[in-house]
């Protein structure tokens, strides 16, 4: 009889706790449907798989939902803050790799967009923490970079051998730029050329370049000095110059 009055007990008040405990983001209790849907969920992310250490497990994880691991991305920041403003921002979650920031193509100006490389997954997770921070008088979001692999894809397998020059053409293919590389850096690099425009690409998300342009010339000749250039050096990279194709863009 003992065992037949504990188990009307025991049996139901789990389920009570964990109706009243099961809350959403916003501090809601959930529905009995959710939350028996709910723990069936929450496990699955919180153990790391067997044999692998945390650190290995996060970068893995980045990779597959699409981030680029250990880095993250801080916009909405003034366009007066500084690398060495984002570097003491960010380096109290841990040592930084790389601090790029992305600048207007036209003026070189900074933009309000960063990208903050850490030397760890963790720490550019513990970075998140920042979202929100007001900075100046904005208040700067941070998230975790993501990654198209289509596109890191294309970059490997890009060039592998030089395009031939079209009839007719006169631009050129200008990659492997960085960021920071603005119209008034190309038209130096260009000098002995006569330059029609400058058509940078830009990333449809972050509103930065993507690291390549193409560049109209006047005449054959330009075309030509410039192509020669190929492999030259532009703020500390080598640079690849070749024809334009016409269905690049």
């Amino acid at each position: 009889m003992a065992a037949e009055d504990q188990a009307p007990r025991t049996e139901p008040r789990p389920d009570k706790k964990r109706k009243k405990l099961k809350k959403d983001k916003w501090g809601q209790p959930l529905s009995a449907a959710a939350a028996e849907v709910e723990p069936s969920v929450e496990p699955a992310q919180d153990p790391p798989a067997e044999g692998v250490a945390p650190a290995a497990g996060a970068v893995a994880a980045a990779a597959v939902e699409g981030y680029e691991p250990s880095k993250v991305v801080a916009s909405g920041l003034p366009y007066t803050t500084t690398e060495a403003d984002i570097r003491k921002l960010f380096e109290f979650y841990g040592p930084l790799g790389s601090v790029q920031l992305s600048r207007f193509p036209d003026s070189g100006n900074f933009r309000g967009l960063a990208f903050v490389c850490f030397e760890s997954d963790e720490d550019a997770v513990k970075s998140l923490e920042l979202d929100g921070f007001k900075i100046g008088n904005r208040y700067m979001r941070v998230e975790r970079c993501r990654v198209t692999a289509s596109s890191n894809k294309k970059r490997k397998t890009e060039f592998q051998t030089d395009p031939e020059k079209s009839l007719g053409c006169l631009s050129a293919y200008v990659g492997n730029l960085s960021w920071n590389v603005t119209e008034k850096d190309l038209r130096d690099f260009f000098k002995s050329s006569k330059i029609s425009s400058i058509r940078f690409a830009i990333d449809k998300r972050t509103g930065g370049s993507r690291g390549f342009c193409h560049v109209d010339f006047q005449d054959d000749v330009s075309l030509e000095k410039a192509v020669a250039m190929n492999q030259s050096e532009l703020q500390g990279r080598p640079i690849k110059v070749a024809y334009s194709v016409s269905n690049r863009g």
